[in-house]
């Protein structure tokens, strides 16, 4: 698991079970904020005490690619890459 701060980044190898969230794994090593909403899940607000602000957000990524589910909803499976983001939602739109 690599988490990305944007001026720095910290990787772990993280033993998981098959079938622990992504929520579950991030949690087990890094200090995480949440703000849950029911029917969708658990929304990261901040790793490490890095929290979203107006303009950044906490995306997160499985084998490379952008994840659409909240990180609780994601399972993972033996040798699963995740990649947690703190970018810009310019990102997706094109800005």
């Amino acid at each position: 698991m690599t988490v990305d701060f944007g001026s720095s980044a910290s990787s772990k190898m993280i033993r998981v079970n098959n079938g622990t969230t992504v929520f579950d794994a991030l949690n087990s090593s890094f200090s995480v904020d949440y703000k849950e909403f029911a029917g969708m899940g658990k929304l990261i607000t901040g790793i490490n005490g890095f929290g979203q602000n107006t303009t950044h957000y906490w995306f997160y990524y499985v084998d490379g690619e952008f994840a659409q589910v909240a990180a609780d909803k994601f399972s993972l499976h033996k040798d699963s890459s995740v990649l947690f983001e703190f970018t810009s939602e310019n990102k997706f739109v094109g800005g």
